[in-house]
């Protein structure tokens, strides 16, 4: 299970990146309040998630409520970090890369 919750973490974060960095790039830099968005709901889902899971581990002993607890706490820094790479990410990418879209001459 708590493997489940790491993968999670790391899905989560990548999505982050990926669809904040899409957006910011294909729509302008505006819209990585979306991925605002996202992280915020990323979190909730990740508190969420840790609260049940810690209402699971009833019986556990209290060293492995502090490692899951840790494992949980992780996942939000990992959350957060994929969030800002994005933004450390739009900013090399429009500073030092041109993209330049070429569309076929039209014929009429």
């Amino acid at each position: 299970m708590i493997e489940f919750v790491i993968l999670l973490g790391v899905i989560g974060g990548w999505i982050i990146v990926a669809s904040t960095l899409f957006l910011m790039l294909a729509l302008g830099k505006m819209w990585g309040v979306a991925g605002v968005l996202l992280l915020v709901l990323a979190v909730q889902i990740n508190h969420w998630l840790k609260a049940k899971y810690m209402r699971a581990i009833v019986d556990a002993t209290p060293r492995a409520k502090e490692i899951a607890a840790h494992i949980f706490e992780m996942n939000e820094l990992i959350l957060l970090s994929s969030y800002l790479i994005s933004i450390v990410l739009y900013v090399v990418i429009q500073k030092y890369v041109e993209i330049v879209i070429k569309f076929p001459h039209v014929v009429r």
